[in-house]
């Protein structure tokens, strides 16, 4: 494995952000930037000599994108083989004439993820531009199954249904057939970012789900009272969605007052819970700290138990959580055993190097649901926009190895010391079982 990085790192996430958001002002890295050039294209089959520099078309596309995934990841095969994987995309730039629009994406899609199918997360390939459009709702994964959590007027009345089919597709069919254009970290990402994928119209059409992903959506809904309900969806634009539910909200679960992990977008909020025992630090985005409430509190006297909420923490600047990892590991070592940290699928990048360095350096008890983040991974992702494509597609390649634990660490995520599946009932009625029972410890 690569060697430990330094001290300086990276904003984590934030260009996910923006690929899952389908944000079209991307600003092009040098990367992109070559793609412009057709002088600098490589040639016109996959494998042949850049010199040959041919008129700009899928191939040198192509080509282009092959010649930055083998010069900017540091071990682009670490998941597969070069030869399988050369072999898929030639493959792919044959059948390309025979496919449609939908399909050659969603095909691509599939090859991309075989390089991501552990500690790599962060790679993924996304559609672009007009064709990248998704239904208007939000729905997160509860025990296996698709539920609502938000939806667009005049939807509204679908949120806490369960999703029963789309199309003539049964949910669970869907779900599967989308599992392997996921990139994950390890097992634990596929639920947290399945839906980033799974509500874009030209997956569902490239999967056979749906026949026409730009026209409206027909989907199939149980209410938790068991009544059956169909409904028309029509599909927005990446941007649109990403305006009303926000960069991360295709695999975030929606704000809630009446909880505390989701009772607001600040990205650290500090809270006396049980009498002003228990320190509760909740953190859903890796920005700067303001730990001088927290550390005064705990200087003060009268707190013997902190609790830190990692979850719905997609990830953000890793530099900035250096104050808050040196307050949890100073009150680990003056309070043994009265340490906790709460983790959920969303617990991803540089929340979950936070969390590993925290496993690493107390005796912290961890809680949950395992993070979707990995220990150990690839990040530091560059842009290469593929324009020639029938649906242009977006394509992150990851650029540096991220060894938060030990080198031969096996391990893709961390395991809660107590699991707790998150419910659809303790959803909808508003429970919290995860921070109830570190309470009660």
């Amino acid at each position: 494995m690569p060697p430990r990085p330094d001290p300086t790192r990276r904003l984590s996430l934030v260009a996910l952000a923006l690929l899952v958001a389908g944000c079209g002002s991307v600003a092009p890295s040098p990367t992109q930037t070559a793609s412009d050039a057709p002088t600098s294209e490589p040639s016109e089959s996959v494998g042949a000599s850049a010199s040959e520099q041919p008129t700009r078309g899928p191939a040198s596309d192509l080509g282009l994108l092959l010649r930055t995934l083998e010069g900017t990841h540091p071990e682009p095969f670490h998941a597969t083989t070069r030869a399988a994987f050369m072999a898929a995309l030639e493959q792919y730039e044959a059948n390309l004439p025979s496919m449609t629009p939908a399909e050659s994406a969603v095909e691509l899609m599939r090859i991309w993820a075989t390089l991501a199918t552990e500690r790599d997360g962060h790679q993924f390939a996304l559609p672009t531009g007009e064709a990248d459009r998704i239904l208007p709702i939000r729905v997160y994964e509860f025990e296996g199954e698709l539920w609502i959590t938000d939806a667009l007027p005049p939807h509204e009345g679908l949120v806490g249904s369960r999703i029963v089919a789309i199309g003539e597709t049964p949910a669970e069919g869907v779900m599967a057939l989308v599992e392997p254009l996921v990139p994950r970290d390890g097992p634990a990402t596929v639920a947290a970012f399945r839906p980033i994928l799974l509500l874009r119209t030209v997956v569902l059409e490239g999967l056979g789900v749906v026949e026409d992903g730009a026209g409206p959506i027909e989907i199939a809904t149980e209410a938790p009272d068991g009544e059956d309900a169909t409904a028309t969806l029509e599909p927005i634009s990446a941007d649109e969605h990403s305006d009303w539910a926000g960069p991360f909200g295709l695999h975030t679960l929606p704000l809630d007052a009446e909880v505390t992990y989701l009772a607001d977008a600040e990205p650290f909020a500090v809270h006396r819970l049980d009498d002003g025992r228990t320190l509760y630090l909740r953190y859903r985005q890796v920005a700067p700290p303001s730990t001088d409430e927290a550390e005064a509190l705990i200087g003060a006297g009268g707190v013997d138990r902190l609790i830190l909420d990692l979850r719905q923490n997609p990830g953000g600047n890793n530099t900035t959580s250096g104050p808050l990892l040196r307050l949890v590991q100073s009150f680990a070592a003056d309070h043994p055993g009265a340490t906790f940290v709460l983790t959920d699928r969303v617990t991803f990048s540089a929340a979950a190097n936070l969390a590993t360095e925290i496993e690493g350096s107390t005796d912290a008890i961890f809680m949950g649901e395992p993070m979707g983040g990995g220990l150990n991974f690839w990040d530091d992702v560059s842009f290469v926009l593929l324009r020639t494509l029938p649906i242009p597609m977006r394509m992150s390649v990851s650029t540096r190895y991220w060894q938060m634990a030990e080198p031969d660490d096996p391990r893709l995520t961390i395991e809660p010391d107590d699991a707790f599946p998150v419910t659809i009932g303790d959803y909808l009625a508003r429970r919290d079982p995860v921070l109830e029972a570190a309470l009660a410890r």
